[in-house]
């Protein structure tokens, strides 16, 4: 397997948890794991496509992700319930893009998947790809954890050059000590982390969502165009929310919870401003005499109730 697609997994795992649950975990020896059993309590699973495909799973003891949960939402937790699940998934989704913007660095393209989580002693973890995954297990204040990565480069090897000669060096030179990060900083060299941006403050949702647009026109296409402006703003305010939260990594936990419960009302106003927009039209496009001497249509299930003669 690539270490350039495993590298920035282990650096994007010790940032995400640094940043976010104030631990710094410890990265053990590396293995090969060859069977889909799962070494711990509960994993988030996530699939990724592009460069390299197949597939990265974080698993924690329930201790473990108990107190880690716990630091980031400032509680203490005692059980697992939806808000452990939820870190799971908010954990395995931040260590996933963490990791791909280190890749971005390096010129390779990774896409994820939603991840899933699984649940359950001796619950198993299948990989998309198959073959052996490198576990890289980690150690904590508040317990153990491993990464899971299965992966396979989609990379094609370059063609093959005529060795370059090499200047000729001194006996002082060949006894000096061998650099890593001199030759391959990619893998030796650990790369700066990117950092979460300015959000959009909780008053602004509030106001947004809150508070009905006055509208003080009394002209119908008046109305009809401040309609349209307000939708137009909503929409935006949406689209950064969703923006910040593909973008941003490293975007703190309370707020990207804040986020995800600000987009299904977005989306329901959106949706009501449509249907008031598209009944403006309608009334903007009424006559005088549609005013004036407003008439229905009939329906068939207004018909006056007449029994039908044939029967009598």
């Amino acid at each position: 397997m690539d270490v350039r697609f495993i590298n920035p997994f282990l650096y994007g795992t010790v940032e995400v948890l640094t940043k976010m649950a104030f631990l710094e975990p410890k990265a053990g020896k590396p293995y090969a794991k060859r069977d889909d059993t799962a070494r711990g309590d509960i994993s988030g699973i996530i699939g990724m496509t592009g460069d390299a495909v197949g597939s990265l799973a974080i698993t924690f003891e329930e201790h473990c992700i108990m107190g880690i949960a716990g630091n980031i939402l400032g509680e203490n937790i005692t059980e697992m319930n939806k808000l452990v699940f939820d870190s799971v998934g908010e954990l395995t989704n931040m260590i996933s893009g963490a990791s791909r913007k280190l890749m971005e660095k390096e010129n390779l393209k990774v896409f994820a998947a939603i991840p899933t989580i699984v649940y359950g002693k001796g619950h198993t973890v299948r990989h998309i790809i198959k073959g052996p995954s490198i576990v890289i297990p980690f150690k904590t204040d508040k317990g153990e954890f491993v990464l899971d990565v299965c992966l396979r480069s989609q990379l094609q090897p370059k063609e093959e050059q005529a060795p370059v000669q090499q200047p000729a060096t001194s006996k002082a030179d060949e006894h000096k000590a061998f650099d890593a990060k001199a030759l391959k900083p990619a893998v030796f060299g650990k790369p700066s982390m990117p950092q979460a941006g300015p959000g959009i403050s909780q008053e602004k949702i509030d106001m947004d969502l809150n508070k009905s647009p006055l509208l003080d026109q009394k002209d119908v296409g008046e109305r009809l165009v401040q309609l349209k402006k307000i939708l137009a703003e909503t929409i935006s305010t949406r689209d950064a929310i969703l923006k910040q939260m593909k973008e941003q990594p490293f975007m703190e936990y309370t707020q990207r919870m804040r986020y995800k419960k600000a987009i299904p009302a977005y989306d329901a106003k959106i949706k009501r401003m449509k249907l008031d927009i598209s009944a403006a039209e309608t009334i903007a496009k009424m006559s005088n005499e549609d005013y004036q001497n407003p008439t229905i249509k009939p329906h068939f299930q207004h018909y006056p109730n007449v029994s039908d003669p044939k029967k009598k």
